[in-house]
């Protein structure tokens, strides 16, 4: 079963998990303290930093060009990899709102600390360095390692018609 969290703890966890260019163990122990669960820390450490690079990603020249994931990845039981619509992740959707809020009034160091941790831009980064461009891309949806498919399956399941 998923915790549900309130907006204004996912906007204290953004501002723990981006205090700093790497989050740290005492980032972690932070996180503990506002929430209960082992798998809502590693949700909220995962998917707001992709929530983040996501949203600059967006902003980045030739972006408008570029195709960027609604979905993102979790392994079920068996190893395999499932795709879940991002608005199956609560985490993912009140952080992209915070991510928007940030890249345009800042504070610039929160979105680029936690925009840097993100698995999406920094695919975005090697192909850039590498010489390649956005136009035309389309980007994969990240993969969470360590977050069970069946924490997104009932949510999932429950959105079809």
């Amino acid at each position: 079963m998923m915790e549900a969290l309130s907006s204004d703890l996912i906007y204290q966890a953004v501002k723990l998990l981006g205090a700093q260019p790497d989050a740290s163990d005492e980032t972690e122990e932070q996180l503990r303290a506002l929430v209960r669960d082992d798998f809502t820390v590693r949700r909220l450490a995962d998917v707001v930093p992709e929530a983040f690079g996501l949203v600059l990603a967006s902003h980045l020249p030739g972006a408008e060009n570029m195709t960027l994931p609604d979905t993102f990845c979790a392994q079920d039981d068996d190893g395999e990899w499932v795709e879940f619509p991002m608005r199956c992740e609560p985490i993912f959707v009140m952080a992209v709102d915070i991510a928007q809020h940030t890249f345009h009034n800042g504070p610039r160091a929160l979105m680029k600390n936690l925009a840097d941790r993100s698995s999406l831009l920094s695919a975005i980064s090697k192909a850039l360095n590498a010489g390649g461009s956005l136009d035309g891309t389309n980007l994969g949806p990240p993969s969470f390692f360590g977050l069970p498919a069946a924490l997104y399956q009932p949510a999932a399941s429950s959105d079809t018609p």
